[in-house]
C-alpha cells in the first residue's frame, strides 16, 4: 500500500536475525510518518518463529508478555 494513513494501532515485532527485519522496521516507520500509531519491537538474537520454536526462552517470555500488555492497553483492559 502506498497510503498507510488511517490504519488502526499496529503491534510489530521481529527478531534481529529475522529475514524480514528491515521490511518490518520500515513498515513501522511508514506508519509513524503518517502520524499513525505503531509499537515496534526488535528482539535481540531472535529468528523467525522464535516464539513457536523456543517457547521456554526468556526472550519469548518477554515477547509474549509485551504482546499481552499492548493488547490490554489498546483494548482498554488495563
Amino acid at each position: 500500500a502506498t497510503d498507510l494513513s488511517g490504519l488502526p494501532p499496529a503491534f510489530i515485532e521481529v527478531g534481529s536475525a529475522e529475514p524480514f527485519r528491515d521490511e518490518d522496521t520500515e513498515y513501522a516507520s511508514r506508519i509513524w510518518a503518517t502520524g499513525g500509531q505503531a509499537e515496534l519491537h526488535v528482539w535481540s538474537g531472535a529468528c523467525h518463529g522464535f516464539d513457536l520454536y523456543m517457547p521456554d526462552w526468556q526472550v519469548t517470555k518477554e515477547a509474549l508478555a509485551t504482546r499481552t500488555s499492548w493488547l490490554r492497553r489498546v483494548l482498554g483492559l488495563t
